[in-house]
Formats: structure tokens, sequence, C-alpha cells
């Protein structure tokens, strides 16, 4: 940079400086850019640059790339920049940038579209006033070392359309509970704040964000049971992740209506919560399980489900005798009680007996309607 950075101050009408993927080294010296008024693109990442960034080098800068690099500070320096502060791309992600956060979004321009800092070394917490940013559409400050509560976002930023604040290093991350207002952003596709220490329980008003691809909690402090207004996420939704927090209860039938999605649960506490069914004289202790549309994941339903091998959840019995139910035109039976009930027990089914350890004895359904043919797990 040192043999750069003179001769550049004299391109008066560049409009695009990159530099991206080379070796340069050395630190930014950004007076020297301040005179290039019809610079609109900036790009030095893939270097090996140190010292502070500043992503504005000019009063018409637009576009400001200093990822991967080693800077080690930033901030959105103000001297002799446009007031019509127009950058609207800022990256400064894979530094090793050591800075409070409201210090670095100290002056940052109101009209930014695009900010992204992830992979650093950022601390603090989020200031309240990131609320003021109307045109964000793209924040991302995953795997930093961010802590304390996350902001009431406010009215003025709906445009948001992706929010990672996951992976916050293990001895800080966000903490409490994830905000109601979150819901607001009905521009939102991408919400991740996984491996964060957020308690509490799940909003079920996420389940109106209208636009919602990717909601992902996992690891985290979860609690109670997963809210059954997810399913209305159905037609856009294409990954929820609530694994490893400590998430109770039922699994809701809803989530059987997101066609195409991968739901990943693993790593809750579903499998605690246990029932005891009553059959004749036999008493049986059985798991709570996830709902049948889940398990039997060939129907043309969900893309994924982690726990559909999980014994205790989806019951390998329950899946072989719901195949057989297809195969034999279980709808137009006489009597097929609880064959597609989405939590009763196979033990309970239409003309099914178990033994005390849950095993299918007897299979009995003579003179009920049945056609089609047997299915091979039967």
């Amino acid at each position: 940079w040192e043999y750069t950075k003179y001769g550049l101050a004299n391109l008066y009408s560049l409009e695009t400086l990159n530099l991206a993927n080379n070796r340069l080294t050395g630190t930014i010296e950004y007076p020297p850019l301040y005179n290039l008024h019809s610079l609109t693109r900036f790009d030095v990442s893939g270097n090996q640059i140190s010292g502070e960034a500043n992503a504005l080098v000019a009063p018409s800068l637009k576009h400001a790339d200093l990822s991967n690099n080693y800077f080690t500070s930033m901030h959105f320096d103000m001297y002799k920049v446009s007031p019509l502060q127009s950058l609207r791309f800022c990256d400064v992600s894979n530094n090793v940038i050591q800075e409070d956060a409201s210090y670095i979004f100290n002056n940052i321009p109101t009209n930014i579209v695009q900010f992204v800092a992830s992979k650093n070394e950022i601390f603090g917490s989020l200031p309240v006033w990131l609320n003021k940013l109307p045109q964000l559409r793209q924040f991302d400050m995953s795997s930093n070392a961010l802590s304390g509560e996350l902001p009431d976002f406010a009215d003025s930023i709906l445009s948001l359309q992706e929010l990672d604040l996951s992976n916050q290093n293990q001895t800080n991350g966000f903490t409490g509970s994830i905000p109601e207002d979150l819901s607001k952003f009905q521009s939102l596709k991408i919400l991740n704040l996984a491996d964060n220490k957020l308690a509490c329980t799940i909003p079920p008003a996420i389940g109106n964000m209208a636009v919602l691809q990717v909601l992902d909690l996992s690891n985290n402090l979860l609690i109670s049971a997963i809210p059954a207004e997810l399913g209305l996420l159905a037609g856009t939704l294409k990954r929820l992740d609530l694994s490893n927090n400590a998430l109770t209860g039922t699994i809701p039938s809803q989530l059987g209506q997101l066609q195409g999605a991968s739901i990943l649960l693993e790593g809750n506490l579903f499998h605690k919560s246990s029932s005891v069914i009553l059959e004749g004289n036999h008493r049986f202790h059985n798991h709570l399980a996830a709902p049948l549309s889940l398990c039997m994941l060939h129907r043309g339903g969900v893309e994924e489900f982690d726990l559909a091998a999980n014994v205790s959840l989806c019951p390998p019995a329950r899946n072989d005798l719901s195949d057989f139910y297809d195969s034999a035109k279980g709808a137009e039976w006489t009597d097929g009680s609880l064959w597609q009930d989405e939590y009763a027990s196979y033990c309970n089914w239409k003309g099914v007996t178990c033994d005390e350890m849950s095993c299918v004895t007897k299979l009995n359904l003579t003179n009920n309607g049945l056609s089609g043919r047997l299915s091979e797990s039967i």
C-alpha cells in the first residue's frame, strides 16, 4: 500500500478501485484518497492489510469491501465526506477487528443497505439506535463476541431481509428473550440467532413473517413448546433449525405442513415427556411421539426431519403400519379409527394389538373394506 497511495490520489476521475486478492500489506493512509470525488467502488479484499478499516474513503463511495484482511479496528470517519452519505454496501468480514460495537456504529451512514462484519472479534452490545437505518436490508454480525440483550427493532427498518447474529463467542452471546417485534420484519427472509444464550420461549408471532425462508434458533436456551403458528410459514420456509435447546411438549403437527423444508429439532427434551396408554389389561408407557406427518417423509411433506430415525419419537412400527394403510387404501376402509391420528399410539389403532413392550402382536382388520396391496414393510 505504501507504494500505491500517492499515485492513486492524483486519479481524480477514478470511479472503481479494485485491488482485491493480491498481497498488499501495511496500513491504509486514507487522506490521499479523500480527493477522489468520483470514486464509487473501493475493494481491497483478500489482501494482508492491517491497522484501521475506514469504510468512508471518498465522498461519493457506494461500495466498500475491506474483507479478508488483518484489520484490527474499524470506524466510519466522516472527515471530508459528503453529507449525502452515499455508502450502500460495507463488508469488513474475516478480519481481526477488536472493537466495541457501539464505537463502530458511531456515524454509520443512515442510507446503508448492506453491512457485513462477520468473523471478527467485535464485542459489546448492539446500540439501540440501529433502528435509524431505514434502508438496511442485510445485517450480518455473526461469529463475533457480542453480548447483552437484543435491541427492540423499531418500525423504521422494516426493509430488512437478512439478520444474522449467530455464533457469538461461547463466553459471550446474546441473552434474554427474542423480541416480539421481530415479527414486524415482513420482508425478512433469513433470521439466524443460533449459538447464543437466548432464553424464554419462541414468539408465536414469528409465524406471521410472510416471506421467511430460514429460521435458525439452534444452540440457545429456549424452553417450553414449539408454537404451532410456525406452521403458517408453509410455502416459504426452507429451513427450520431449533436444535440443541431445552424445548419440551408435543412437536406440533402443523410443522408437517412445511412442504420441502428441512426441520431440525435434535438435542431438545421432547423424549423426556411420556404418556401412559391403557388397552384392556395392558398398560403401555410410551414416549410422546412426533406427529405422524413429520415421521412419514416419503409422503411428500417435509424434505428432512432429523428425528425421523428416533425410535422413541417416530416408532418404526407406526411407520410400517402407516405404509400398510396407504397401500391397502385405508381412506376407503369401513373403520380406520385413529389410523391417521397424528399422536395416538399405534397400539390404539383399530385392529392393532400390542404387548407390554409396544410390539405389535396381532393385526385384525377382517371385513373392513381393504383393497390395494400389502406393503413390503408389513
